[in-house]
């Protein structure tokens, strides 16, 4: 007659408690994986959200030469900030003497007027003023968007002194 013994003992039990070592570790893993996935998921989503916004970084501010001679600055972006309460519209330097007499000018700065419906903003908060310009830096005015007139995605119109800059993208 055959006997067989089933194991028992300590070695009994290491087996158990490294097989289960062996799925915890598995499932740590998986979670990880899972983890990383949704994250990337989640980015892309919220990269494609942004650009159906009007946040298109690839999208070039049009240029005026025009406006670039005579003013001494070249605009280099309007964006919707503040939860939809602000725009800022930022230019860069090109002519030091210019661009002083443009930031300047407080009693009329810029309109920038929403090529989608009629609204507009001439309501500067913010103005830099009196101080020492850098050609090449950027510098920036803050608006009150007045009644929401800009929103981010469509396009404006920069107006100063009779010029005008056409289609620029708001952010």
């Amino acid at each position: 007659m055959t006997t067989t013994t089933s194991p028992s003992g300590p070695a009994a039990g290491t087996d158990r408690s490294s097989s289960r070592l062996g799925r915890d570790g598995r499932s740590r893993t998986a979670v990880a994986v899972v983890a990383v996935l949704l994250v990337a998921v989640l980015g892309l989503l919220g990269a494609r959200a942004l650009r159906a916004g009007g946040d298109d970084p690839g999208r070039a501010v049009p240029q005026s030469a025009g406006m670039e001679t005579a003013l001494g600055v070249r605009i280099s972006r309007v964006a919707v900030v503040g939860d939809g309460g602000l725009v800022t519209m930022s230019y860069v330097v090109l002519d030091v003497d210019k661009a002083s007499r443009f930031q300047a000018d407080t009693k009329h700065p810029p309109v920038l007027r929403s090529e989608a419906r009629d609204g507009f903003t001439d309501r500067v908060s913010v103005m830099r003023q009196g101080h020492i310009n850098r050609a090449g830096a950027t510098y920036y005015f803050v608006y009150q968007n007045t009644r929401g007139a800009l929103r981010a995605g469509e396009d404006v119109t920069v107006e100063y002194g009779g010029l005008r800059l056409e289609h620029v993208p708001v952010l």
